[in-house]
């Protein structure tokens, strides 16, 4: 169950402000500012504020919302790595299979200590080889469909913990502030496949693994976002407090290919899942002495929900090359794709459908070793 901490800035902190709010949907006008609030009216959403034209105040609610579009993504990646390693670790099971018999020793399959009945352990297809009386028996001995066709089934738990933080500058129609934003993500779930392989496709010895995966998964991100005035008796400032819950389960389908030590893993996976908002903002609205307006800091909340499917499609390319009887190097580069798309009435809380492509490449790291009967492999993987 990998379990990371992991801290970055806000990439897009301070252009989340004037430019992309901007283009926030109409319908979150009404959702993330109220119409009249201490005595105020006509108050609705304009380039980075609630305003009714007379006095304004930032919309830290806005801006947490958008970066909800991104993060969301956080959890959906997670599952998506357990995926692949859950793959992995298939292939690298078939991979490392030796024929009914032998056992893999040092890294090379060797046949098996012959005990009490020493034709029982020799191969089928090795019939001719057998005393004359076990000749007619031969036949039956031969592999099943099922031996051919092995189906196997596998099961990844995954967790992850983000912490974001970032700066900005947030620009109005009544002045500046200084902008503080800070998420935090948890998530966790599982997947799991089941599927068949094929033998000698291409070429003797090469297999090909086909199945189908599904999965559950949850998240919870908060996202606290704070404006800060340098003049707070005439433009306060404000904050606001964001929670999102997504979860549902998941649907896909993986293929792996495998000659030698080179080998191909490709996933499609789709995530269906719900998506539950809450807020809860301080607005401070600017004073105008010209009308009779006082600096005015107000609480407003909301809460709604609405759908998220992210559509995801990944694969890598590998080729494992032994140093020794134990350890090995494997080069691998990839690609990761996911398409985020949002139910129609997404758009008042400002979500937007977009997408995420994410290219890697590195190298695997690896030990073969046997503790107390039972092969272990353990690994490390660096990526760019």
């Amino acid at each position: 169950m990998p379990n990371t901490l992991r801290t970055i800035f806000f990439f897009g902190a301070a252009a989340l402000s004037a430019t992309s709010t901007a283009a926030t949907p109409a319908a979150a006008q009404s959702f993330f500012c109220p119409a009249t609030i201490a005595g105020l009216t006509g108050i609705h959403f304009a380039v980075n504020e609630c305003t009714n034209g007379s006095t304004g105040a930032y919309s830290n609610a806005t801006l947490a919302a958008q970066a909800v579009s991104d993060l969301s993504q956080s959890s959906t990646q997670d599952a998506t790595k357990a995926t692949m390693t859950g793959l992995s670790n298939r292939r690298a099971a078939e991979q490392d299979r030796c024929p009914e018999g032998f056992s893999r020793i040092g890294g090379v399959c060797q046949r098996n200590t012959i005990q009490a009945t020493p034709y029982a352990a020799e191969s089928p297809l090795r019939g001719a080889l057998l005393p004359a009386e076990l000749q007619a028996a031969a036949p039956s001995l031969q592999p099943s469909a099922a031996e051919r066709m092995p189906v196997a089934t596998w099961v990844e738990l995954h967790g992850d913990y983000e912490v974001r933080t970032g700066r900005g500058q947030g620009s109005g129609e009544f002045g500046s502030l200084a902008l503080d934003a800070r998420s935090a993500t948890r998530s966790g779930g599982l997947v799991s496949g089941v599927d068949v392989t094929l033998r000698n496709i291409a070429s003797a010895g090469d297999g090909f693994i086909i199945g189908i995966l599904t999965g559950y998964m949850s998240s919870d991100l908060t996202v606290d976002t704070r404006s800060v005035s340098a003049d707070p008796a005439r433009i306060p400032g404000g904050s606001n407090a964001l929670n999102v819950r997504f979860t549902g389960p998941s649907a896909g389908i993986y293929a792996s290919y495998f000659n030698g030590g080179f080998s191909s893993d490709l996933a499609f996976k789709a995530d269906f899942l719900d998506l539950d908002l809450s807020f809860s903002e301080l607005l401070g609205f600017r004073a105008n002495p010209a009308l009779g307006i006082a600096a005015t800091v107000a609480p407003f909340s909301g809460s709604g929900s609405t759908r998220l499917n992210n559509y995801t499609l990944v694969g890598n390319v590998n080729y494992r090359q032994p140093v020794n009887a134990s350890i090995w190097l494997q080069p691998t580069a990839g690609f990761q794709y996911t398409r985020s798309d949002y139910a129609a009435d997404a758009a008042q809380f400002a979500l937007d459908d977009g997408y995420l492509l994410r290219l890697q490449g590195g190298v695997r790291a690896g030990v073969d070793t046997v503790w107390r009967g039972t092969p272990v492999t353990a690994s490390v993987t660096t990526l760019i």
